[in-house]
């Protein structure tokens, strides 16, 4: 899966752009940052890459096609394959297990073996039960990223993932998303602040100030 941002610009005022002439293309499986301050326009431009938002200007091509001018059937078969998770964890009332199931369910995929080794993988087993009122905030950030390593999309994006997460499951985070890169998916990650592991294993680094793409390198 392939997509490329052409010329994007967006403003959410309709006169101040928080991002302004981003032309980026992720098409080779592999790890993309972005990093930047905060304010910088990071989380707008993976909402736009995630099909989220559609652009004030400019085109979104995902393989090849513009995306939003395809049919509205087209773009929840192309949105099935994209997951975006949100830098503070957005969970609905009930327990950790059942926001962590609630992509699955949706999508009508039964991995309920799944679950529990991903849970306890990431020390959370005892919690699955907890309403999620009565996680701590790196549990709950980890029920939000939990949720989406289960689906195993094609392309994820992670908007600041490491916050609340302590060293331990930091690094469990980074081996799944390079088990992820070995399958084939496409991982984007917007933080502000580089973790040297994440520096080495990543194919491209982008830096954007000011909603502009100031450093773009690849390896």
């Amino acid at each position: 899966m392939e997509i490329a941002l052409e010329n994007i610009w967006h403003s959410y005022d309709g006169s101040t752009y928080v991002l302004k002439n981003i032309n980026l293309i992720f098409k080779e499986p592999g790890i993309y940052i972005l990093i930047g301050p905060n304010g910088s326009g990071k989380t707008t431009l993976l909402k736009i890459l995630s099909l989220i938002i559609k652009p004030s200007k400019g085109n979104v091509l995902v393989d090849g096609k513009d995306f939003w001018s395809t049919s509205d059937e087209e773009k929840s078969l192309i949105r099935r394959n994209i997951v975006f998770v949100h830098d503070k964890p957005t969970l609905l009332r009930g327990s950790a297990r059942y926001n962590i199931e609630l992509g699955l369910k949706l999508r009508e995929v039964k991995k309920e073996d799944d679950v529990i080794e991903f849970a306890s993988r990431y020390g959370l087993e005892e919690a699955l039960d907890k309403p999620v009122h009565k996680l701590s905030s790196g549990q709950a950030k980890t029920v939000s990223i939990l949720r989406a390593l289960l689906l195993k999309p094609k392309i994820l994006a992670l908007d600041e993932p490491f916050t609340f997460l302590d060293n331990t499951r930091v690094k469990l985070l980074i081996e799944d998303i390079l088990d992820m890169v070995r399958n084939g998916s496409i991982i984007v990650i917007a933080t502000h602040y580089m973790y040297k592991d994440l520096e080495v294993i990543s194919n491209k680094i982008v830096e954007i100030v000011n909603g502009e793409i100031s450093i773009s390198s690849s390896k």
